[in-house]
């Protein structure tokens, strides 16, 4: 494969941490530009087993960021699902919102919303965290006050981020100064002050957060589960503090993550967890799935996405081990769908794929244990552009093409979540249910 595409694929690699019992090691991360260069994103993956006050002061982010709470166990991260979290969220300090969670959610953070602390309350399973900064390289900024009354914004991140026992050495993130905290140097300043507006809350919580059922398909046979909303407070379990009620601007940034039922196949097991950007989130710029696959399968026609990088992860099914790896998997990349390369994975992997640069298929061939397939999109609307072959019946002679100067040699096709319509009933739009998809063995022999 040649060098420009063979530098699109980075292999994870087990971090062992001292993070404390609470955390799971070890652990799987994607440090953006640091692990690809040139990246547009970085994530973890995380489980989290037990209580813990992971982040006590508010700072902001120069990007927008994505923190997503699931259960532990996938597919099925609904059933798996028994904590309760407490976030804060808002546009300044002193208008900082508490939000409650109890069951799976998807924040969005928009760049230079205050946001933090966050408080794992409460942990009777083990819980998968993703925090998603969509840039490569993570810094927040923090607002302090020194002993002489002077206030300054500081910044900390991948580039600056120093060890706090040891500031000639940069952090790697091993985690002993959160199971070691009491023994931190004290700084020469105090962060400032910040303020709830909701802290004693009421009984009464916004239902649905940002999803609009009127956004998204709502039939007896839609993929999302008929009148799906959010736990209501009287129903959530040992709650250890009430859910507050959300200002506008606060709560279409919740999302109480959809279930999907769907028909892909055995394959594919259902139910689904799927975040689809701005179908279920207004202003959303992330668009991400969580899915398990069991058997071979072929996925997608040689496609690209014009001006949208796009990041696919393949890991083992179990959030506690996702080295746990046992597949072959072979994925194309090329110039053009004429001329295709194609790189064997057979390790937890992430691969970047930059706006406008053709991909795929994706052949699932020798799948002994299950893994999990998340194709995160760096927009809120995703959307492909394939080659369609030309048609014989309307071809324009050359001599008449040379005296057109906006002729098309090719024909391409755009399909994405705003056009695509049911193969069934071209009146619906599709909800991916998985209704006409073929079996994987209709095609894989074929």
């Amino acid at each position: 494969m040649q060098e420009k595409y063979e530098k699109l694929f980075y292999e994870f690699v087990p971090q062992e941490t001292n993070w404390g019992d609470w955390c799971h090691s070890p652990q799987a991360y994607f440090r953006g530009d640091k692990d690809l260069p040139g990246a547009g994103m970085n994530v973890g993956f995380q489980v989290f087993k037990a209580p813990v006050f992971l982040e006590r002061e508010p700072h902001f982010h120069r990007e927008d960021e994505y923190l997503v709470f699931l259960g532990a166990k996938l597919p099925d991260v609904f059933s798996s699902w028994d904590a309760e979290v407490h976030f804060f969220l808002g546009k300044t300090l002193e208008t900082m919102e508490k939000i409650v969670i109890t069951e799976p959610t998807i924040i969005k953070l928009p760049r230079g919303y205050w946001h933090s602390p966050l408080n794992f309350a409460r942990v009777d399973k083990p819980l998968l965290f993703q925090a998603v900064v969509l840039a490569g390289k993570e810094g927040s900024v923090k607002l302090v006050e020194r002993d002489s009354g002077e206030r300054q914004y500081i910044f900390s991140g991948d580039e600056t981020r120093l060890c706090v026992f040891d500031t000639h050495k940069k952090c790697n993130y091993c985690g002993y100064c959160f199971s070691h905290s009491e023994e931190i140097p004290k700084p020469p300043f105090k962060f400032v002050p910040w303020t709830v507006v909701n802290e004693d809350g009421v009984e009464k919580y916004t239902e649905t957060g940002a999803y609009d059922p009127a956004k998204a398909p709502a039939s007896p046979e839609c993929v999302i589960t008929p009148a799906y909303k959010s736990k209501p407070y009287s129903d959530a379990t040992a709650l250890l503090a009430p859910k507050p009620a959300l200002s506008p601007d606060i709560a279409k940034c919740v999302l109480a993550m959809p279930k999907e039922e769907t028909k892909w196949g055995d394959w594919c097991p259902s139910p689904q967890a799927y975040f689809r950007g701005e179908t279920y989130m207004e202003d959303a710029t992330y668009h991400v799935g969580w899915q398990v696959f069991t058997a071979a399968n072929d996925m997608e026609d040689c496609h690209f996405h014009q001006g949208v990088e796009e990041y696919i992860f393949f890991v083992g099914s179990d959030p506690m081990n996702i080295f746990d790896f046992d597949a072959e998997i072979e994925m194309f990349f090329g110039d053009d769908p004429d001329h295709l390369e194609s790189k064997i994975i057979t390790k937890p992997t992430v691969v970047r794929i930059p706006a406008n640069v053709w991909h795929c298929p994706i052949l699932f061939r020798k799948m002994n244990k299950p893994l999990v397939f998340q194709a995160a999109f760096l927009s809120g609307t995703w959307g492909t552009i394939t080659q369609k072959p030309d048609d014989p019946s309307s071809a324009i002679p050359d001599e008449v093409l040379a005296k057109m100067p906006f002729s098309r040699m090719r024909n391409y096709g755009y399909m994405g979540d705003n056009v695509r319509f049911c193969k069934y009933n071209t009146k619906k739009r599709c909800n991916i249910c998985g209704a006409c998809f073929p079996k994987p063995e209709e095609y894989i022999n074929a």
